[in-house]
């Protein structure tokens, strides 16, 4: 395992790199990470890699061994932010399904499988947060709609854990009044404000003579973020968009705070993290991506 103790990029396996910094008494805010997606990709070869499992048993267990890691190295009030896709059965890994009983052409349903594993291991399972994707790929598929969203679960070590709902706050949406014209309908129509139905629904979901202001109240984040995938100038074939993991760290750390990352890429956690003036550790089992990792960060000291 090759270690690279001038700097925050490790080079290793995270499962024998995690076990390392418990020993070290290394403590984490926020975990914040997006594993590798089963059966999908073989990133570069590397021997013992996460995601290329013989079932899907075994993958979430490999999961869950993981986590069982990183919540050792976590701060009592700290918390994980997961990243997961999903996938379908076919014929190309039909023989990877196991002993679950899954069929061709099936929604694994990976996420929810290594969710509620980790919630049976100990985490709490406190929100699934929709990622949807406006720019999604499309998809030669005609008997279901395209894929557009991805789950983002926040998991924490205790009931009890740092969260700032404030700092990731959104714009609230209001009606306002209607103008003179708007009156003169409504009087004419005897009362009866026209307006959009919801598809299977006789009620009006809006009211169609007030249009949708922003206001300048702020209101508790919802829990769908719209957020577009951006290309990448450094190589790596899933790069997590810089806005989702910003939105995690605001919300899931101070400035000073030490963050994350076991499947650290291309680097995006610790460069997110190095601009919002948190510290980071990134563990990576592919050693190149350390070259992407020094060009998108300031590279500090660990004393590891």
């Amino acid at each position: 395992m090759a270690m690279y103790e001038q700097d925050r990029f490790i080079a290793g396996d995270c499962r024998e790199v995690l076990p390392m910094l418990a020993r070290q008494r290394r403590r984490f805010q926020t975990c914040v990470t997006s594993p590798p997606y089963f059966r999908l990709r073989d990133y570069g070869g590397q021997q013992g890699q996460i995601g290329l499992e013989t079932s899907v048993a075994d993958y979430v267990a490999s999961l869950v061994e993981v986590f069982n890691k990183v919540r050792e190295v976590l701060k009592e009030d700290g918390t994980l932010w997961l990243n997961l896709g999903d996938s379908y059965v076919s014929r190309r890994n039909r023989d990877c399904t196991g002993d679950v009983a899954l069929k061709t052409k099936d929604l694994m349903g990976l996420p929810w499988r290594v969710a509620l594993a980790l919630q049976d291991d100990g985490w709490y399972l406190r929100q699934d947060i929709i990622w949807h994707k406006p720019n999604a790929m499309p998809e030669s598929v005609s008997d279901r709609c395209t894929q557009a969203h991805e789950y983002l679960f926040l998991l924490s070590k205790r009931p009890r854990y740092y969260f700032n709902a404030d700092a990731i706050s959104e714009l609230s949406l209001t009606f306002g009044e209607p103008d003179a014209d708007d009156k003169a309908n409504f009087a004419r129509n005897r009362g009866k404000r026209t307006g959009v139905t919801s598809p299977g629904s006789n009620s009006i979901a809006h009211r169609a003579d007030r249009a949708p202001t922003i206001a300048s109240e702020m209101r508790n984040r919802r829990s769908v973020w719209e957020i577009a995938t951006t290309p990448t100038l450094h190589p790596h074939t899933a790069p997590f968009p810089r806005e989702l993991v910003e939105l995690c760290l605001m919300a899931g750390t101070q400035s000073g705070d030490w963050v994350l990352d076991p499947f650290g890429g291309s680097g995006t956690t610790a460069a997110v993290a190095n601009e919002l003036g948190r510290h980071w550790v990134s563990i990576e089992l592919d050693a190149r991506y350390r070259d992407a990792h020094e060009e998108r960060t300031l590279q500090m000291p660990l004393n590891l």
